[in-house]
């Protein structure tokens, strides 16, 4: 089976680069051109099923790229980004000009430490493997291509958890950009990377990690 792991197209607050996470942003109109760009790139792709975070610009970036073919898109909590808590809606230069610790989450994941109700690294990656565990693997040879529309954040996770990173390296690069594609082969319940991030658009100034 192959999963295409989807980040949703941008929203004003990725523009902004203010603290996402679980907040329900939609997307803007840049984003949903994104996510109907991807739609092209990703048109010879069968899908059979399709999961997505319950999060408002993950799923219209779903539909979008879903539209017009026949398959079932159904929501799951644990696609969700990220928790942020009292710290969404702030600005990253805020939060810079401040010195919050709070951006160890980002600049050296290893030192963070909860702050204002956050999520962990620990905590995002450890939904991200019951999803694996109890929905993808399961299925593998039930479905041939699977679609999952997350967040960044997630998406690390995920490839943290395939790849037995340590939580340092939680942010390796390639960096998830806003419609990017992460392809994973499943065989026999192993995973292979195939392709980190990849885009169908001209690269704008669209990067974030929320």
């Amino acid at each position: 089976m192959k999963l295409y792991l989807i980040r949703h197209g941008e929203t004003n607050w990725n523009k902004e680069r203010r603290m996402q996470g679980s907040a329900d942003i939609e997307l803007n109109d840049y984003g949903r051109k994104l996510a109907y760009l991807t739609k092209q790139g990703l048109s010879k792709i069968p899908f059979d099923i399709a999961y997505t975070s319950p999060l408002w610009r993950a799923r219209e970036t779903g539909e979008i790229i879903l539209e017009e073919k026949q398959v079932p898109l159904y929501e799951d909590k644990r696609l969700t980004e990220i928790d942020f808590g009292s710290y969404e809606g702030i600005r990253e230069k805020d939060l810079y000009e401040a010195h919050d610790d709070f951006m160890n989450f980002f600049d050296c994941p290893e030192k963070f430490r909860t702050k204002g109700g956050s999520e962990t690294h620990e905590d995002v990656i450890g939904r991200a493997e019951d999803f694996m565990q109890h929905v993808i693997l399961p299925n593998e040879n039930k479905y041939k291509h699977m679609a999952v529309f997350t967040h960044g954040g997630w998406i690390h996770a995920m490839l943290t958890s395939i790849y037995q990173r340590g939580i340092k390296d939680f942010w390796h690069g390639p960096r998830q950009e806003n419609c990017g594609v992460t392809t994973i082969e499943i065989e026999n319940g192993r995973c292979r990377v195939i392709r980190e991030s990849e885009i169908f658009y001209e690269k704008g100034d669209c990067n974030d990690k929320k």
